[in-house]
């Protein structure tokens, strides 16, 4: 949303000429496309003049370059430049300001915005920093306060036209613009002598207790596991005595914009507040289809509910977190790796029944359904290769790419579990032709004993090993139901 009418009456007041005829637009610090490519360039062969570096030269051979006045260049640790201005409203800006038409641009935003803020009432202090970003002859911009660590603008904005996200309260508007601040922070980290002490001190502390919230808690809703943490804070430590240097700047606001977005999905401060990472605090507005939760389980064995539970743990309130995600992600690729050399295994077998007597239909059966089994893993391991090590973000746009709004997860639990269904198939399927040719190699009678003792003893370990147990009736149970029953039967016939 761009301001209204008063930005193209600013512009024909100017005295310039030149001033550009586009509108201010509010951006939020995440949203500037640093990382975009917006030029390529072409290298090409130089001349390397005598002495061309020599420090005793007090002048470079290279074209001039020009800033307006009390404008300096500074270069980010990543070695992006970008300039400051550092009297009045301090300002700074990635446009680069060594092209003469975007000096006069970035000049004459700052007067316009400048002006609009004093027209406004606004008492913008020495704590308070403008960004502008030239955009052809539109203007990005907004202003940080390093006094409050948020941002703002001179307008009111939705949150949704500014593409922040639903909020619960103020407060937890609150740590989402200061999650934009300290990304402000991180990216323009060079030109104003670094923060306070501080900031690194509670920084310490944070990971401190993240690390004994891990090791005392499965559900930890800390953002970076135990050894992450005790990396960072050697890191930190270490650094705590240059914490005015650009370099340890950029570092300190980048993990400070992290937790400050953790703290903003998980409710920091606010009434609800989520305490676990599996637990969901946000009203649940899927309209998920339940029943085909059932179908599926049964035809696949109950091998996708051990997905579906995973997934859905996962994807909480539509937030994932690396460490749950990467392991998860690691033991679905070995399980689908297994099954297909479990498959191939089988499949091979059946080369020694072509020595015996054998129903040519059910070998056939059991080979496709293995050989599906086998295929289905090794689309899923090539689908899915490298989601194992892709982290919390890569990890977001998969789940919020497959998640269905009817099924949810349910679809994405059927596929992961399709190898392992068919395996099993296939697996049954061969045993059936192994029964029926040990009923061809022995007695009716001796064939009935052997299988019964293969059923009770498939029994036996199913009942030894699973977690859900059938239930047992016992007669001192049955008993006392029993004579309730011919009670209520006598009352009523009285």
């Amino acid at each position: 949303m761009s301001f209204s009418d008063e930005s193209p009456k600013m512009a024909s007041g100017s005295s310039s000429s030149l001033a550009p005829t586009g509108s201010l637009w509010p951006v939020l610090a995440q949203q500037t496309g640093r990382y975009n490519v917006s030029k390529r360039v072409q290298p090409s062969h130089s001349i390397i003049e005598p002495g061309m570096f020599l420090s005793s030269r007090d002048i470079v051979p290279d074209s001039p370059r020009y800033l307006p006045e009390q404008w300096s260049p500074h270069v980010h640790p990543e070695g992006q430049i970008y300039f400051s201005r550092s009297i009045a409203l301090r300002v700074v800006t990635d446009s680069y300001m060594y092209t003469p038409s975007i000096a006069e641009k970035v000049t004459y935003w700052v007067s316009n915005i400048e002006k609009r803020a004093a027209d406004r009432g606004f008492v913008l202090s020495e704590t308070v920093e403008l960004y502008i970003q030239i955009d052809d002859e539109d203007c990005n911009y907004y202003l940080a306060d390093h006094a409050t660590h948020t941002i703002f603008w001179l307008d009111e904005y939705e949150t949704s036209e500014l593409g922040l996200l639903p909020v619960v309260s103020s407060s937890h508007l609150k740590l989402a613009l200061e999650e934009q601040y300290w990304s402000h922070v991180e990216n323009h980290s060079m030109h104003f002598g670094g923060l306070p002490t501080k900031s690194i001190n509670d920084l310490i502390l944070v990971f401190s207790h993240a690390i004994g919230d891990h090791m005392t808690s499965p559900s930890s809703t800390f953002p970076y596991d135990v050894d992450e943490c005790q990396t960072f804070l050697t890191l930190l430590n270490n650094s705590r005595a240059h914490i005015h240097e650009g370099h340890i700047t950029t570092v300190v606001a980048r993990l400070w914009s992290m937790i400050t977005m953790s703290r903003f999905y998980t409710h920091h401060g606010e009434e609800q507040a989520r305490l676990s990472r599996d637990t969901p605090i946000l009203v649940d507005n899927d309209n998920e289809i339940r029943w085909t939760e059932r179908v599926i389980s049964l035809v696949t064995f109950k091998s996708s509910t051990t997905y579906l539970k995973s997934l859905n743990q996962i994807w909480t309130d539509h937030f994932v977190y690396a460490m749950d995600w990467n392991p998860f992600m690691a033991r679905c690729i070995r399980g689908w790796q297994t099954t297909f050399q479990s498959a191939l295994s089988i499949l091979l077998l059946h080369v020694l029944l072509l020595f015996f007597p054998v129903l040519p239909e059910l070998l056939v059966i059991s080979a496709a359904l293995l050989f599906a089994s086998m295929v289905t893993s090794v689309l899923l391991v090539y689908r899915h290769e490298g989601l194992e090590t892709g982290g919390a973000p890569v990890a977001h746009a998969y789940l919020t790419r497959v998640c269905s709004k009817r099924f949810k997860f349910q679809l994405v639990a059927l596929a992961f579990s399709l190898p392992k269904t068919f395996y099993l198939l296939g697996l049954i399927t061969f045993f059936l032709h192994g029964i029926f040719l040990i009923n061809g190699a022995l007695s009716s009678n001796l064939s009935i004993g052997c299988l019964a003792v293969v059923v009770v003893l498939v029994v036996a370990f199913q009942c030894a090993t699973s977690q859900s147990r059938l239930p047992r009736l016992r007669f001192s149970q049955l008993y006392p139901r029993f004579l309730k029953s011919k009670a209520q039967e006598s009352d009523s016939i009285v």
